[in-house]
């Protein structure tokens, strides 16, 4: 009981500082804008977090963790292999690069995002080549279309136009496979 509510404090402050990174921006966000966003004490926050940054990357993190779920319900689905490859191209170079993008400090926020992903990302990233290996001829291609997909994003360009990115590398990398 302890450990399930404690769980879901963390949680509700990682949502508390996801709205105060967007509306504020990484560094003008501090931790008692968190505090008060999550209705939390700030010495509270620190018995969970050690500092803004430890935040933000257990928040990229979440978020990269959830995308690894939503993936899993793509591989699941019924749907045809050609519109899974592509849903879940989407789901890691579209969907969480639209939220950033949708603040007012989308750059900052999508820069710092690419800061944590160097750090963090290779679990994920080795997730994402695996769940793609399947649809394109194997691992050595897979690891190419992850390391286009986050570099599709390096220009900031607007969401619809990386959505189109994303598209025609899915079509790239599906020509030829059944």
């Amino acid at each position: 009981m302890r450990a399930q509510r404690r769980s879901l404090r963390r949680k509700h402050i990682l949502e508390a500082a996801l709205g105060c990174f967007l509306q504020y921006g990484y560094a003008k966000t501090a931790l008692d804008d968190v505090a008060r966003e999550a209705g939390v004490s700030r010495s509270l926050l620190y018995t969970y977090f050690t500092d803004k940054t430890d935040i933000f990357v257990r928040l990229v993190n979440d978020l990269l963790d959830a995308q690894r779920g939503k993936t899993e319900q793509v591989l699941a689905s019924r749907a045809s292999r050609k519109d899974k490859f592509l849903r879940i191209m989407e789901l890691w170079g579209v969907d969480l690069y639209a939220l950033g993008a949708a603040s007012p400090h989308g750059h900052e926020l999508l820069d710092e995002g690419s800061r944590v992903w160097d750090k963090i990302g290779h679990k994920h990233a080795d997730a994402l080549v695996q769940a793609l290996s399947g649809f394109v001829a194997g691992g050595a291609a897979a690891e190419v279309i992850t390391l286009a997909i986050k570099g599709m994003q390096a220009d900031h360009p607007t969401v619809p136009v990386l959505r189109k990115r994303i598209h025609l590398l899915a079509e790239l990398g599906w020509k030829g496979w059944p």
